[in-house]
């Protein structure tokens, strides 16, 4: 059972559980069976702390998991999650997102690879992985060298590991990157075969994970450093610190969007299923350039004293 959970899902519900056991215990009440009037009780004292629906209604979710009765079908409890919707809704992370392009400016500098260092290789392949791919820091991590498959016109990299977005019937993701021929310097394919040769005699033997660390004993790291080495370049290159390495999902599929892909393209490469609303919802921001408007001003009144 504990098995059909993700251990994001797993770390998600355990604080709402453990507000839920305490509640139970003071109230007297059952936590695996649990009356709609004890779950209203508890909903509605959570709902004066929470930010918004989306964590009150992850608490109800978790309180479900481990409840016999349906009391997410139990029309009281959604109509009051319903009226918490309307009183403090979700909404997306960011109003608008950084423009890929001065980071992307930035890492075509760092070139040739071989007079570069093995930190600049790797966090430079991190960020263009996370920017042409849309996916996650998690699936990054997941990446194996063994289901890594070169040809003569792309790389093809399978991650059979479960992540956030598996589930029966959907497929696991498939990352495909065409050669990028004249532009040796932001070519994936190029760079990550220059990264498995630099780390080729420094890879434990038993390591199949494709990013490792880099200082010995060179283990395979996990999605928290993935994101500090892509953290790292985007705050280089002017990123807002109020962008987290998870927005390089938001900054590519934006601008894929404003580059007319399709949206059932955009939701196949970053791993949305076809009816999934969450791009249009939370992540197809602007892609702001913020000091445009002020550099035309300024530039125009230099032009004419």
């Amino acid at each position: 059972m504990l098995a059909s959970l993700s251990p994001a899902t797993i770390r998600q519900y355990s604080g709402p559980l453990r507000s839920w056991w305490v509640f139970s215990q003071n109230q007297h009440c059952s936590p695996f069976r649990p009356e709609t009037k004890d779950v209203l009780l508890f909903l509605s004292g959570l709902s004066r702390t929470v930010g918004s629906y989306a964590s009150l209604n992850s608490a109800r979710s978790a309180i479900s998991l481990i409840s016999s009765n349906k009391i997410g079908n139990d029309p009281l409890i959604k109509r009051f999650c319903k009226g918490i919707s309307v009183l403090k809704p979700s909404g997306p992370r960011y109003d608008y997102i950084w423009d890929p392009s001065p980071v992307i400016s930035k890492l075509t500098t760092l070139f040739p690879h071989e007079s570069l260092s093995l930190e600049v290789i790797t966090k430079k392949l991190v960020v263009l992985l996370a920017l042409a791919s849309g996916q996650r820091c998690q699936t990054l991590a997941a990446i194996r060298v063994s289901q890594i498959s070169f040809t003569a016109q792309r790389v093809l990299i399978r991650v059979p590991d479960r992540i956030k977005t598996s589930a029966p019937g959907r497929s696991q993701p498939l990352l495909s990157f065409p050669r990028f021929k004249g532009h040796d310097n932001l070519c994936v394919v190029n760079l990550l075969s220059h990264y498995l040769s630099r780390t080729q005699d420094i890879r434990p033997s038993a390591c199949d994970s494709l990013f490792i660390a880099l200082k010995r004993p060179h283990t395979a790291v996990g999605t928290q450093t993935i994101s500090r080495w892509i953290k790292n370049p985007l705050a280089e290159c002017g990123v807002e610190d109020i962008f987290s390495a998870h927005s390089t999902r938001h900054a590519s599929t934006s601008l894929a969007a404003q580059k007319g892909i399709s949206v059932n393209l955009i939701r196949r490469a970053a791993g949305w299923s076809g009816e999934s609303r969450v791009f249009a919802n939370f992540y197809n921001r602007t892609v702001l350039d913020e000091d445009a408007f002020a550099n035309a001003i300024l530039s125009s009144s230099l032009s004419t004293s």
